[in-house]
């Protein structure tokens, strides 16, 4: 019986896209097509600065809102790697989550 070796790495990788990138970014704000790089990053700065605020988090515990933030960065690269995922992935993903 052929071993293939390269199966733990696909396993891997499919739990990476399938369970944590997706969790990542349950909730993201998105903006549309062409928006200026300087409102992004103001956008960014305002939501980091948000998670800051010694009034925001006491109010979001006492909600019970859950407050694990991924920066806009991280966001990005995760959801650009997803257009970048070769056809088999995509098709095993697909069979995977029917």
């Amino acid at each position: 019986m052929a071993v293939n070796f390269l199966q733990p790495c696909q396993d891997l990788r499919r739990i990476q896209v399938g369970i944590h990138d997706t969790a990542a970014i349950t909730r993201p704000y998105a903006l549309p097509p062409g928006t200026p790089k300087d409102r992004v990053q103001m956008l960014r700065r305002a939501f980091r600065e948000t998670l800051k605020d010694k009034d925001f988090l006491p109010e979001a515990i006492k909600s019970r809102l859950d407050v694990e933030p991924v920066s806009g960065e991280e966001v990005e690269k995760i959801v650009a790697g997803l257009f970048k995922l070769d056809s088999a992935t995509v098709a095993k993903m697909s069979e995977i989550l029917k």
